[in-house]
């Protein structure tokens, strides 16, 4: 009952002396625009977190794309690898090391779109800074998904006011209303998306909240609620109303540890191993996430096609030198808007 009576109070309607709405985008909107105090932002991102629904927080989630609107950008052909904005705490990022494998593909149809923010705790873009793979400006975020089929947008950038809000994000220490939806802010109107869930229940939910709002979608089920593969596991294939449930069983898939991995610098190390062909155990696993990716965009129609590619094209390239080269252009564009500046 008490419950009740606070959500009352919470979305009362009283514009005059400036209280909650009831509308949950123009809540959103006085939240980022700071037109409402510390204690009842906190108020209410904990309330929407224990009220969870996918309609609610879809339509937060649309308040936030409104807002990217501004920024212009626009290639619908590319992959959203939405990622938590916390930085994984077991397994290295596999799907990072398959988009950037098959970034070079000939012809590519896979164009993947990370993006991430300097979060209170270390986050995805602490492991792309780590690999110098990040820009200073949205313009070269989206000239390099142009050039190199793949990028990482920084949110402090594309959505400042969001980020303003780490702070006190922070201090309440919830997976608040953002932390669900702000991984699929979606910054160039990307047509397909790949996430991780960590339940059953949760993948439900990322299901009906993605319904529609891409061609298609894949969900992964992973205990840490990441996209990347590390063990047998079940995806989750959306498009349109249809939903498919694929198992994923590789022959070679085997049971692997993982332990050490708790810095950006770790992670990012070893994804340079692995492109460098230093840890050939774990290249099963590189090519069962390229396969994901390949099987999202319809390259290919399962995860063993998807794997034989990945495979091949591992084999013909030196991806060493490859990520080498993405990081001189990352290097080039850095320079380039520090000397225009």
């Amino acid at each position: 009952m008490m419950e009740k009576r606070f959500l009352r109070f919470l979305f009362k309607v009283d514009e005059e002396n400036n209280k909650l709405t009831g509308d949950i985008k123009i809540l959103i909107e006085k939240i980022l625009d700071r037109k409402i105090s510390d204690i009842k932002v906190a108020s209410v991102l904990t309330c929407l977190k224990y009220k969870k629904s996918a309609v609610l927080y879809g339509k937060a989630l649309d308040v936030l794309r409104k807002r990217l609107e501004r920024n212009d950008l626009f290639i619908p052909d590319s992959i959203e690898v939405s990622y938590p904005y916390r930085l994984k705490r077991t397994t290295p990022y596999f799907m990072v090391a398959a988009s950037l494998v098959l970034s070079l593909l000939p012809k590519s149809d896979i164009k993947t779109v990370f993006h991430g923010d300097s979060f209170p705790k270390r986050s995805i873009k602490d492991l792309f800074d780590y690999l110098n793979l990040t820009v200073l400006s949205i313009y070269d975020s989206e000239n390099m998904l142009r050039n190199l089929n793949i990028t990482f947008f920084n949110r402090s950038l594309l959505l400042p006011e969001l980020s303003d809000l780490n702070r006190l994000r922070e201090e309440i220490n919830i997976n608040d209303i953002f932390y669900y939806i702000e991984r699929f802010i979606n910054p160039v109107g990307s047509m397909y998306s790949l996430s991780g869930s960590v339940s059953e229940s949760e993948m439900f939910f990322y299901r009906d909240l993605l319904r529609n709002r891409y061609k298609r979608s894949v969900l992964i089920l992973n205990t840490e609620g990441y996209p990347d593969i590390y063990g047998k596991t079940v995806l989750l294939l959306l498009e349109g109303e249809r939903e498919k449930f694929v198992e994923v069983d590789h022959k070679n898939l085997k049971s692997f540890k993982f332990r050490g991995f708790l810095t950006p610098k770790k992670h990012a190390d070893f994804i340079k191993n692995l492109l460098e062909k230093n840890i050939p155990e774990y290249e099963p696993l590189l090519f069962l996430n390229g396969a994901v990716l390949l099987l999202l965009r319809g390259v290919t129609e399962s995860i063993e096609d998807g794997y034989e590619i990945t495979e091949s094209l591992f084999k013909s390239y030196d991806f060493g030198q490859i990520l080498r080269n993405i990081q001189n252009y990352s290097d080039y564009l850095n320079y380039k808007n520090i000397y225009e500046i």
